[in-house]
């Protein structure tokens, strides 16, 4: 098992996939620093040698913004959109669907992040 920062690799899945475990690396992102090391597609973490694994941690440190840099950055252009009172920063702020999702069958995983209030008086058992 190879470790990059807080992250760990696992041997058994194909490199590009196990680099998109980091936050900040996408599909695109893990084939750029594949292509630029010269590692083909279907390639296996246990296959490959501690040279090109200290090329590929070179360059993620490099390409790669740390994950709480890129955290602040979201927390900012939200909280950006609530302030100038936008539709979208609206619907962030009232824990909505932003993106024009149906909201009457749909959106339980973004309704259910709300803290509801239990109304007195029924049962909910």
């Amino acid at each position: 098992m190879f470790l990059f920062r807080d992250f760990s690799l696992h041997i058994d899945r194909e490199i590009r996939s196990s680099l998109q475990q980091i936050f900040g690396i996408g599909w695109h992102k893990a084939g750029l620093i594949l292509a630029r090391v010269g590692i083909s597609y279907p390639f296996f973490i246990k296959n490959i040698n501690s040279y090109y694994f200290s090329i590929i941690v070179y360059l993620l440190k490099g390409i790669v913004i740390s994950d709480v840099r890129i955290k602040r950055r979201i927390d900012l252009n939200i909280n950006k959109l609530i302030d100038i009172v936008s539709y979208r920063g609206v619907r962030h702020k009232m824990s909505l669907p932003v993106h024009g999702q149906r909201t009457r069958t749909n959106a339980n995983t973004q309704r259910s992040k709300r803290v509801r209030v239990r109304k007195f008086g029924k049962n909910l058992v």
